[in-house]
């Protein structure tokens, strides 16, 4: 406890060179952790988005230039049943369309058969989802989000009702049978767009039977080359996997690389790889005014040993033991660091919350990467001690006390 009283004596005594000494750590440190900071936040901004989309399946794809086949949406549904790690599989047929009852709106139509459900994870508060038989027949239904139900009918109570769906010029009277639970504020923003008081930037998905955009309004997608499955949480590799052999044996593909997976989970994966890269190469730059603030630790410190010489011979004359010397320089050394560390945990902190302040995604301070940084400044403050503290050390006493 004496020596760590006497390292802080020392550090107050000469302040002003204490905290230049500092600098570089300080620097160094709220660098380091304001990038780690921003390269978590951006995994895990991007790791959610990926995931959300993982919510709407995973596609698969029968290459056009490797085979002419395709696939029917009763064999669809067949491989999805043989899918034990998927929810089913469902064709996947998209279009633009414009919709027409008290208001007009323009969506976007995914059609697909019942499976189609498990592509979103908000639950259907009123009426029920559109069954098989509605799927294969084609039916004229359709399920809403309750965010489009209010912007085309002013209100969210809409099962039941009737609305027009145009494609390519060609109309057909819609029935909505659904409404798939919508945020209270993107309901509220509805309003405001269905009373002309907003103007809509996004267009609504509204879901439908596949086969009515192909029977009824002649949409490509009856030879199915395409289609989705909707995997179980964390079975995501297992299915994709599953699936493209499933769908190889059943076109007698095997060996011809012509079924394609496009799994996110895997583009995750990838992009998470990239981005740790990107962020240690980043971090480590930045790292390097640490190791100059290291240089600067034993510069000072050896000043520090040459200024006390006289005091080192006096109490080596006195019996002070080399190790309790080697100690107390020891001691100041990371101190300086320690602090030093200490202050830059604050300036990072404080420069994350600052540069969040012009991103569109929120940086995420990680606990153990704090730790880790001082931790690591720390250590400097040791390492970079170790000379001068060996001088003081080693000197002789009587050389020492004739020091002027």
């Amino acid at each position: 406890m004496e020596y760590v009283k006497s390292a802080f004596a020392s550090i107050k005594e000469n302040r002003g060179r204490s905290f230049l000494t500092m600098l570089g750590i300080i620097i160094g440190i709220a660098s380091v952790i304001t990038i780690l900071a921003i390269g978590n936040g951006m995994k895990s901004t991007v790791g959610g988005e990926l995931n959300d989309m993982q919510t709407g399946g995973i596609t698969i794809v029968l290459n056009g230039k490797k085979t002419d086949k395709h696939l029917t949406g009763a064999e669809v549904r067949e491989i999805g049943e043989k899918i034990p790690e998927a929810y089913g599989a469902s064709p996947s047929v998209t279009g633009f369309v414009d919709l027409s009852a008290r208001h007009k709106i323009s969506a976007n139509a995914s059609g697909g058969n019942e499976n189609v459900i498990y592509s979103q994870n908000k639950e259907v508060v009123a009426g029920r989802f559109f069954n098989t038989e509605e799927a294969e027949s084609g039916s004229a239904v359709a399920v809403l989000p309750q965010a489009c139900a209010a912007m085309l009918f002013g209100s969210t109570r809409a099962v039941g009702k009737i609305f027009e769906m145009t494609v390519n010029g060609k109309s057909m009277e819609i029935t909505v049978v659904g409404l798939i639970k919508s945020e209270e504020k993107e309901i509220e923003q509805a309003y405001r767009i269905a009373n002309g008081t907003e103007v809509s930037s996004s267009y609504p998905t509204i879901y439908v039977p596949y086969t009515l955009l192909t029977q009824s309004f002649g949409s490509p997608g009856e030879n199915i080359t395409s289609f989705k499955i909707f995997p179980h949480p964390n079975e995501q590799d297992a299915a994709s996997l599953r699936t493209r052999r499933v769908t190889e044996s059943l076109l007698g593909l095997r060996g011809q690389d012509a079924v394609t997976v496009q799994s996110y989970a895997s583009m995750l994966e990838t992009f998470n790889k990239i981005l740790n890269v990107v962020t240690l190469v980043v971090a480590f730059v930045a790292a390097i005014s640490l190791l100059v603030g290291g240089i600067g630790v034993m510069n000072i410190m050896t000043v520090s040993v040459t200024e006390r010489t006289r005091e080192i011979g006096i109490r080596k004359s006195l019996g002070a033991r080399t190790s309790s010397i080697l100690l107390q320089f020891l001691i100041e050394s990371a101190l300086i660091t320690l602090i030093g560390g200490f202050i830059g945990m604050i300036a990072g902190y404080s420069l994350t919350f600052i540069v969040s302040k012009f991103m569109s995604f929120p940086p995420k301070i990680r606990l153990e990467d704090v730790a880790l940084v001082v931790a690591i400044s720390s250590s400097i403050g040791l390492f970079f001690g170790i000379y001068p503290a060996l001088r003081a050390a080693k000197m002789n006493p009587i050389e020492a006390l004739r020091y002027e």
